[in-house]
């Protein structure tokens, strides 16, 4: 079982999307930041940080691999 768990994981790492959504991460985090801080100030710079972590975390989400089944 934990070899299936091991190749599992090196199979996501492999993954083309998974890559670039781990690239785009921080890029996410950070743009929504700055833009609601400008807009609001302190409040609107965690506002947007956490939004950030959000949308981030969603695109990591939406790119793992999923197994469907065909009927």
């Amino acid at each position: 079982m934990l070899s299936a768990i091991k190749n599992e994981i090196q199979i996501l790492h492999d993954s083309w999307d998974y890559k670039r959504a781990r690239f785009w991460f921080w890029p996410i985090v950070f743009g929504l930041t700055f833009f609601l801080g400008l807009l609001n100030g302190i409040k609107g710079a965690f506002a947007g940080f956490m939004y950030g972590i959000i949308t981030g975390l969603f695109l990591i989400h939406e790119s793992l691999p999923v197994n469907k089944k065909v009927r």
